[in-house]
């Protein structure tokens, strides 16, 4: 590089920003609630011989090459080594972005073949950049700020950080890499770009059992098959609002199929008013629907606090502060009239207590689907690490409830039907692999980029336990095409309900995914619809 730069560290894709998923709307649902009482959708559909993923001729050959931030075309400013504004691009420099902000670079690669993107960045307080290839989000990730002892010390911390998004395909040819800071300020040093490899295959081998010791024997089958299949094929999903089938019953309109997983929200299952219970019980009947029609049934939870507030913001619990360095393992199997021992002789606080009712009612609701040996893809609290939700506030908090959720609902309720999901991209947050069947993934970028690089990193990290990846929730739906191409098979891929799949009449919207992606991902030979679980081995 033009001047010295310090590699502290190469930061892959596994610090990549997760979209958060949003939480239901208890007001204007939709009416529609039926997603059909028979067994086929495969009929209407045909036979799959019409939609393969493309196939596209790799070239591999050695590239390197480095591009000066300040010689693209940017939004921002450029400044040389002394910081001052850089008037000529002829010297050296970095570029300044801010909030909004872009720098572009056109990389002219003499191979379509699979390539990387180091970005050297530093930022004072932290920014979030998102990397484009033509019109293709490929993703985003976090440029962190110096160490806080840094800045305690009243030292300067001015060496930029190595920052690599791998596994991008780019075809032969003109490619315009575009990176914009989508929040704080950033500079940009260069940009390298070198040959790089797909997704090895290495990175679908992964336990078919639970981690659950009294899972059932439906959800343990689960588990087996989703990993016999997992790299070889993409279970079809889809988010739904709360009580409805209205988002799987228009993608059905447009592909005459059903999504192989239906992913509910369980969020208002601890609201007191009338409304949330009806929604709550609909939800427990159409889940039981779904799985006599041999359809797959999971649920994300989105905890409203075991609190007076009932809310899901930062402020709104402390959970280091209710647990005070609770062993979940003791704690989790507490019975009521323990419990109030406890209260009594301050030995619990009241909010760690609440947190123990709010598990003990919730696994009531799971508990009428255990009843009917339904398994669950279970997702609770996701996105701990996107900083907006009060069970994410502390890392260690987030463990210990996890844990704590885990231990209370398996053990002391005694639910064998939950497949366990966790959704976050920060490993300070992972609860360990005794805790945890599938890591999930949330996307809410417009794009139908395959995500190769977050995948390889999170499948690569040591901190993983080679779990299988899935995308939870995202807006668009990633390509089959480019999944296939990439090596990057996620498990299942869900486009979130509401707005991004249908527009405010409950109508399909192109807004985020087109029809035609629709009907390619369900027709697609390597894509996995409900008609089709009973042949792969699930009832």
């Amino acid at each position: 590089m033009k001047r010295t730069v310090k590699m502290i560290a190469l930061l892959t894709a596994a610090a990549m920003l997760c979209g958060c998923e949003k939480i239901p709307d208890m007001e204007g649902q939709s009416s529609a609630v039926e997603s059909g009482s028979d067994n086929s959708g495969s009929a209407a559909g045909g036979d799959k011989d019409s939609f393969a993923p493309k196939e596209r001729a790799i070239v591999k050959q050695s590239f390197t090459k480095k591009f000066e931030a300040e010689k693209g075309v940017f939004t921002g400013k450029a400044f040389d080594d002394k910081d001052k504004e850089l008037k000529n691009k002829n010297k050296s420099g970095y570029v300044k972005l801010k909030t909004d902000q872009y720098l572009t670079q056109v990389a002219t690669v003499t191979s379509s073949q699979f390539y990387r993107v180091v970005i050297s960045a530093r930022s004072k307080e932290g920014a979030a950049l998102k990397l484009q290839i033509g019109d293709s989000v490929e993703g985003s990730f976090t440029v962190t700020a110096p160490p806080a002892e840094d800045a305690e010390s009243g030292e300067s911390n001015n060496d930029y950080q190595l920052y690599a998004v791998d596994h991008l395909y780019m075809a032969v040819g003109m490619n315009t890499l575009k990176i914009t800071a989508e929040s704080g300020e950033a500079d940009i040093d260069c940009i390298v770009v070198e040959d790089s490899d797909a997704v090895g295959d290495e990175n679908y081998t992964a336990a078919g059992t639970c981690v659950a010791a009294n899972a059932s024997p439906r959800a343990t089958s689960l588990v087996m098959m989703l990993s016999q299949y997992y790299g070889k094929l993409t279970f079809t999903a889809q988010n739904v609002s709360c009580g409805t089938n209205a988002e799987i019953d228009a993608v059905y309109g447009e592909t005459k199929r059903y999504p192989a997983i239906r992913t509910g929200e369980l969020a208002l299952a601890l609201k007191d008013d009338e409304h949330s219970k009806e929604l709550t019980e609909k939800e427990t009947e159409l889940a039981k629907a779904w799985d006599k029609d041999g359809g797959i049934c999971a649920y994300t939870w989105h905890w409203y606090s075991p609190n007076a507030l009932r809310g899901t913001e930062v402020k709104d619990f402390d959970v280091k502060n209710a647990l005070q360095n609770a062993e979940p393992e003791e704690m989790g199997l507490l019975d009521d009239a323990t419990i109030n021992l406890h209260l009594e002789n301050s030995l619990m606080t009241q909010d760690a207590a609440n947190i123990l009712k709010d598990l003990d009612e919730l696994a009531a609701v799971l508990k009428q689907l255990d009843d009917a040996d339904i398994p669950v893809l279970f997702e609770p609290i996701p996105d701990g690490d996107a900083g907006l939700f009060w069970w994410g506030k502390d890392a260690d908090g987030y463990k210990t409830l996890w844990q704590l959720a885990f231990v209370r609902l398996t053990q002391y309720n005694g639910l064998k039907n939950l497949v366990w999901v966790w959704n976050n991209s920060d490993f300070d947050y992972y609860p360990g692999d005794d805790y945890v069947d599938i890591i999930g993934q949330s996307f809410y970028e417009k794009t139908s980029a395959s995500f190769a690089g977050r995948f390889s990193a999170i499948a690569e990290n040591s901190a993983s336990g080679r779990k299988m990846l899935a995308v939870t929730a995202c807006a668009s739906l990633p390509s089959i095409d480019n999944m296939w191409r990439d090596n990057a098979m996620w498990l299942w891929t869900a486009p979130d309900s509401g707005e991004y799949i249908l527009d405010s009449a409950g109508r399909l919207t192109e807004k985020y995914t087109k029809r035609a992606a629709l009907r390619n991902c369900y027709n697609n030979e390597k894509c996995v619809t409900r008609d089709e679980l009973g042949e792969l081995g699930y009832n």
